[in-house]
């Protein structure tokens, strides 16, 4: 006999806690595409460069737009709104970072260790804000429904 699949609560709350484990291989891996481009080509040979590459920064949309889509503030929106909301947070997140590991790149031209250590703790920095502010808008939408339920 197999297992009943997971109730869509448990689910959300294995992936709300989880989840961002899971994003932040995709994350890093594209970050570091893009602070150092040529050192991933000469890893994984020209055949496989691309798809490994395009790979990442499908695996980092995709994983920060389901983590937006089951944060709390966005459950009562319309299925169309919460996943337009999450493909733009998404969108928004990813290219902020692609812009900021371009700039580290630009002032570190010479240092490779130097780029990645600096891009790195960038783009950690910027996960750990982004998730801090997802979850502050979730406690404040708690406070509201509490609110609105206790009047």
């Amino acid at each position: 006999m197999s297992e009943p699949p997971l109730p869509s609560a448990r689910r959300r709350l294995l992936f709300a806690k989880y989840g961002p484990t899971l994003i932040t291989p995709f994350y890093f891996g594209f970050a570091t595409h893009v602070l150092a481009p040529t050192s991933f080509a000469r890893i994984l040979g020209p055949q496989l460069h691309v798809p490994v590459v395009n790979s990442l920064w499908v695996g980092s949309h995709v994983g920060i737009g389901v983590y937006l889509y089951i944060s709390k503030h966005l459950r009562n929106a319309d299925v169309f709104d919460r996943f337009l909301f999450s493909i733009y947070g998404s969108a928004v997140l990813n290219l902020s970072t692609v812009l900021v590991m371009s700039i580290v790149r630009s002032i570190f031209p010479d240092s490779s260790a130097l780029r990645l250590g600096v891009g790195l703790s960038s783009g950690a920095a910027i996960l750990f804000i982004g998730r801090r502010y997802v979850q502050y808008i979730d406690q404040i939408f708690d406070a509201i429904r509490i609110r609105t339920i206790t009047r």
